[in-house]
């Protein structure tokens, strides 16, 4: 039950009726009982609604349906970790309309001492601006969550709250106090920290016979002490010292552009930082230093025109970044310090044109990686010998946006051994023999959209656990014989939105394929089509549902996932030399091809014990191997078995009643 603060009046009558609705609403009867009349508490916690401000709202509210915990929750689920989810269920919060600094002063001291949450919205204007120091929500030492939103709001960091685990603080400015007190440190964090990437590790003669590529150098800008708190008075930069117990700060729309290896100092316990839209154009060394518990740190919707390595340094335990859209126009081995559990990488809308070798050799454990951009496009392609993405061996999804290559080459995805999840958007000219070899777990490619006119008869080879593969919306004119004669686990194919006029037989063939696109091609309608099947053609994945086992009482037994397929006459493929009549119809109707002849692969192009097909590169190997190897022999006739026979032939022509010759004929009648 939600419990309101009312508004209070400046008669006795208000009061009155206030302390008769508020009594109201903590009691009530007692239901089958005698005393049916008689009113007792509610036997859930209540808030002290009489100290409640006018301009608030009181109420008990669950923990996960406060803001900061929807984003909480959300990042918690990115990397499977459920431990913010375990809250109390209800929470004491306050939430509070501030229109200018007299009425912050007015409802301050009226908040509830047992307040566990507070939100604070400011809506007033330019001239009545709001400050509020943090020493005065000291008083306040049960608080556990606080949230400042409203452009014009300052939030003044002169005493740090120690109780405090969850900050929001959105469209506000961000201001230190003289007398906020500031670590002293003997040493900076570069004393102890030893990684250096091979280029400054190696002599640089060594490392350019090594390494023929060379990197861009971005020396780091750390100054002594006594210049950084310098620097640090002249600028007001805040600092969050002595906030320990912070599991969780966000920092949105600030316009918080400078940062220090300061700013987070003693936040051992925080593990989700949020710094977006702050107009940051570059990351000093050692930024986040005191705070190396973090396992999500989101920079997006900044200004970072580079990435040096000193800047992520000491994140040992991060597991999500975000980077998404920034300025970022390559990355190199100076990029990324070692991240030895990164799990997710997102890189998108930043103008990424060249991705140097040996970028990734420091996030070995990275399950996800995205990128691309619109404002430029990506090189994808080959360095010597080295791969753009070489070392994310464990890389279980990459999509890539906007990618610009003439012939997707063999070697450009070299490592990516255990990748499920591939989606490419970009121009794409053509696709080269094994372009995808090792590549033994990938499940789902996705190359739409990219202008693709050319494939090669062997591009999907080795790739043998293949579920989905869509080259839609492309260019492509031929579809190669044999192309998918090495994936035998397909269920989806998608071709439609192509310049397709034909099509080979072995699409159909395929003995798990639950969906073939072929809508939106000038396919040419011939007797040779009816082999196509109406319920692969003309049918849609749907979402993913789950399908349960239930017992008697109607518990579940065993679930499992499935996506249905479901029909949809909008997609059936037409014919062009047909004015655009269905394929099913003009085969039906104006073809007459007859019954449907069921294909069946040949014997011979079946191999072992479990019959499977050969590839067609291997069968004309085959082919012409037999051709090389024949040689005339001699034919032996058995006349009881054999009916073609020149005896056998001459034997069923003497059973037969011969015409008489044409010129006895023409004898006779003179």
């Amino acid at each position: 039950m939600k419990m309101r603060g009312i508004v209070q009046g400046s008669s006795n009558g208000a009061i009155g009726c206030k302390m008769l609705l508020i009594f109201l609403m903590v009691t009530k009867p007692i239901h089958g009982s005698a005393l049916g009349n008689v009113l007792r508490p509610e036997s859930e916690p209540n808030l002290e609604v009489l100290t409640c401000p006018g301009k608030c709202v009181c109420q008990l509210e669950a923990f996960n349906e406060l803001p900061i915990a929807r984003w909480v929750n959300h990042m918690a689920r990115d990397y499977g970790d459920d431990s913010f989810l375990q809250q109390p269920t209800h929470t004491k919060l306050a939430t509070c309309l501030v229109q200018s600094q007299d009425e912050w002063q007015e409802l301050r001291d009226y908040l509830p001492t047992d307040l566990q949450a507070l939100i604070l919205l400011y809506t007033g204007n330019v001239e009545n601006q709001l400050a509020v120091n943090t020493s005065s929500l000291r008083p306040l030492n049960q608080l556990r969550t606080l949230e400042i939103r409203g452009t014009g709001a300052t939030l003044i960091i002169d005493d740090p709250l120690e109780f405090l685990q969850y900050a929001n603080f959105e469209h506000i400015r961000l201001q230190a106090s003289d007398r906020l007190q500031r670590p002293k440190f003997s040493k900076l964090p570069s004393d102890d920290y030893e990684y250096k990437p091979p280029s400054e590790l190696l002599p640089p003669s060594e490392y350019s016979t090594k390494y023929p590529l060379q990197f861009e150098d971005a020396a780091s800008d750390i100054v002594t002490y006594e210049q950084h708190m310098q620097r640090l008075k002249q600028t007001r930069m805040p600092s969050f010292f002595g906030w320990g117990r912070l599991e969780v700060l966000r920092i949105v729309g600030c316009k918080l552009d400078k940062l220090h290896w300061q700013m987070f100092d003693g936040l051992t316990q925080l593990r989700d930082l949020n710094l977006e839209r702050n107009s940051i154009e570059e990351l000093p060394p050692f930024a986040f230093s005191g705070a190396l518990q973090l396992k999500s740190l989101s920079l997006a919707h900044n200004s970072l025109r580079r990435l040096h390595y000193l800047g992520l340094a000491g994140l040992l335990q991060l597991e999500t970044l975000n980077l998404a859209d920034n300025r970022l126009e390559r990355l190199s081995e100076l990029s990324f310090p070692p991240l030895p559990k990164l799990q997710k990488a997102d890189l998108r809308s930043n103008p990424v044109r060249y991705i140097l070798p040996g970028t990734f050799w420091v996030m070995n454990d990275t399950r996800e990686l995205r990128m691309g951009s619109d404002q430029a496009a990506l090189d994808l392609r080959t360095w010597f010998i080295y791969g753009q993405f070489d070392s994310l061996n464990e890389l279980r999804t990459l999509i890539l946006g906007n990618v610009s290559t003439e012939t997707l080459e063999q070697g450009v995805f070299k490592g990516l051994y255990r990748l499920e999840f591939l989606k490419l958007r970009g121009k794409i000219h053509s696709l080269q023999f094994d372009v995808f070899a090792g590549m033994e777990h990938l499940r789902e490619l996705d190359i739409s959209q990219c202008g693709v006119s050319e494939l090669s008869m062997d591009a999907f080879m080795g790739v043998k656990r293949l579920k989905f593969l869509s080259l839609s919306h492309n260019n492509l004119t031929n579809i190669p014989h044999g192309l998918l004669d090495d994936q035998q686990r397909l269920e989806e194919v998608q071709l439609q939105g192509n310049q397709l006029k034909t099509l080979p037989t072995s699409f159909f063939r395929l003995p798990l394929v639950r969906v073939i696109r072929l809508d939106q091609n000038p396919w040419q309608c011939s007797c040779q089509m009816q082999y196509w099947k109406p319920y692969l053609t003309n049918v849609v994945r749907g979402p993913i549902v789950k399908r349960c086992v239930k017992d008697i009482n109607g518990d579940p037994l065993s679930c499992r996932h499935e996506a249905p397929y479901e029909t949809d006459r909008s997609l059936v493929p037409r014919c062009s030399n047909y004015n655009g009549r269905s394929v099913y119809y003009v085969l039906r109707k104006q073809l007459h091809c007859g019954d449907i002849q069921i294909l069946q692969p040949p014997s011979h192009n079946r191999i072992g014990t479990r019959g499977l097909p050969l590839p067609h590169w291997r069968k004309v190997e085959l082919h012409e191997e037999q051709s090389k190897k024949a040689t005339p022999r001699k034919i032996t006739h058995k006349p009881t078995k054999q009916r073609n026979t020149l005896q056998f032939v001459l034997r069923q022509q003497n059973q037969q009643p011969h015409p008489e010759p044409l010129e006895l004929e023409m004898s006779n009648e003179i």
